[in-house]
């Protein structure tokens, strides 16, 4: 089942030599992990409470609508 594609998604699946399955997007590009997708979420609501806490010092509530 190596590089193997999906006719009905265009999703690769592969097995990458010393590694697990990886699954390729239909552009080539490679699917997320959990653990890269929980990483990148930590760095977004991290990035998003340093703008808010900028807003709330400037004097703009960022939770009010």
């Amino acid at each position: 089942m190596t590089n193997w594609v999906s006719p009905l998604l265009g999703i690769r699946f592969d097995w990458v030599k010393g590694e697990e399955l990886v699954l390729l997007r239909p552009d080539g590009q490679r699917f997320l992990s959990s653990v890269e997708l929980d990483r990148r979420l930590q760095i977004a609501e991290q990035r998003a409470n340093r703008l808010a806490d900028r807003l709330r010092a400037i004097g703009i509530n960022p939770d009010s609508e």
